[in-house]
C-alpha cells in the first residue's frame, strides 16, 4: 500500500507569499494601508512643532491611527452583518478575525511618526526635523504602493508602477493638506 504524504505544515514564522493570501484579503489590507497612511499623514501635517515639544503630537498620531482603525473595523463589522443570518458561528468568527487582521495596516501607520515625535520630545532631534521625517516617510510609504501591488500580484515591479505610486503619494499629500486646511 503506497504511503500518503502528510499535508505540508506552514511555518508560522514565514511571511505569506503573494499566492498564500486570498486576493480579497490583500485588497482589504492594501486599502487599509493607503487609508491609514493618508489619515496619519493629515494628522502629521496638522501637528504644530510646539505639540512635538510638549509630547502631545505623539498622542495625536497614535490616536488618529487607533481611532481610524476602530472606526474601520466597526464599519466593516456592520457591513458584514448584511446576510449574516445565513452564516454559522465559526464563519462569523472567521469573518470578524479577517476584518480585524485586514485593518491592521491602519493601526500601524502611526507608529513611525509617533516614534519620531517621541525622539524629538526627548530632545534628541529638533522638532521640525522629526516632523519633516515623519511626513517624508508617510509619503514614501504611500508612494511605494504601486510596487507593492505588483509584488503582491506576483509580478516584477516596473518603473510605471513606481510612477503610479509617486502620483498616488502626491494625491494623498494633497488630500491630507486639504483635510488640514479645511477642517482645522
Amino acid at each position: 500500500m503506497p504511503r500518503s504524504r502528510p499535508a505540508p505544515v506552514r511555518d508560522r514564522r514565514r511571511r505569506p507569499g503573494p499566492g498564500d493570501v486570498p486576493v480579497e484579503a490583500v485588497r482589504d489590507r492594501m486599502s487599509s494601508y493607503v487609508y491609514g497612511n493618508i489619515t496619519v499623514l493629515a494628522a502629521a501635517i496638522a501637528v504644530d512643532p510646539e505639540a512635538i515639544h510638549h509630547g502631545s503630537a505623539i498622542w495625536a498620531v497614535l490616536a488618529t491611527a487607533v481611532l481610524t482603525y476602530l472606526a474601520h473595523v466597526l464599519s466593516h463589522l456592520v457591513a458584514h452583518g448584511i446576510g449574516a443570518e445565513e452564516t454559522d458561528d465559526a464563519a462569523r468568527r472567521e469573518s470578524v478575525a479577517s476584518i480585524v487582521r485586514n485593518a491592521n495596516p491602519i493601526a500601524t501607520s502611526g507608529l513611525i511618526p509617533a516614534v519620531l515625535y517621541a525622539v524629538a520630545w526627548a530632545g534628541w532631534v529638533p522638532a521640525p526635523w522629526a516632523q519633516t521625517a515623519a511626513l517624508v516617510i508617510l509619503v514614501v510609504r504611500i508612494g511605494m504602493v504601486g510596487v507593492f501591488m505588483q509584488r503582491l500580484s506576483g509580478q516584477r515591479p516596473t518603473f510605471l508602477a513606481l510612477w503610479g505610486g509617486i502620483v498616488l503619494a502626491a494625491i494623498a499629500f494633497v488630500i491630507g493638506l486639504a483635510k488640514v486646511v479645511l477642517t482645522h
